[in-house]
């Protein structure tokens, strides 16, 4: 459709084109949610499941693999969310006047803090496993801090969902 004659005026061409980018960001936008919310619970639950049982060098083991997929997912994710979700703004500035966004742009931005640091942990984490010190300190914080990213990211979710339901918030 971009560049498509409409057969109105050049406002109508534009609005056209505004109308498919958005469509673009918003599809973006959901798939990236959708990566980095089933990658953390993915993550989070073999971690959970298997970290305590696990021997040193099947520690040292699941952590590098955690970190990898981590790094293919979570932190793509985490990068290209905002920058897509600034771009809606701009493409639908309208966005800025409800309530409901500002709450879900904290949060979504506390969360990413707190994965980034959770990232710190898991390399503090490694470490300690390496040297064979204690570890359980630094696997509560790792877990807290996950945990809280996954409440955050299943919140902001939940705010857009029932701010007017999920067909007004695609719509709107």
């Amino acid at each position: 459709m971009v560049g498509r004659f409409t057969g109105g005026n050049r406002k109508d061409n534009i609005m056209v084109e505004s109308g498919m980018m958005y469509n673009l960001y918003l599809i973006a936008h959901f798939i990236l949610a959708l990566l980095w919310l089933g990658a953390a619970i993915y993550l989070d639950f073999t971690f959970l499941s298997g970290f305590n049982k696990a021997t040193t060098e099947g520690k040292k083991t699941m952590i590098v693999r955690i970190r990898s997929l981590s790094d293919r997912t979570e932190m793509i994710a985490s990068f290209f969310l905002p920058l897509v979700g600034v771009l809606m703004i701009i493409d639908r500035t309208f966005w800025l006047k409800v309530g409901v966004m500002h709450g879900k742009i904290l949060l979504a931005l506390i969360a990413i803090g707190l994965y980034h640091a959770s990232r710190g942990v898991l390399k503090k984490l490694e470490a300690a496993v390496v040297e064979g010190n204690p570890t359980e300190g630094l696997q509560k914080r790792y877990v807290m801090f996950r945990m809280i990213v996954l409440i955050f990211l299943v919140s902001t979710v939940a705010m857009i969902v029932s701010y007017k339901g999920v067909v007004s918030t695609f719509f709107l």
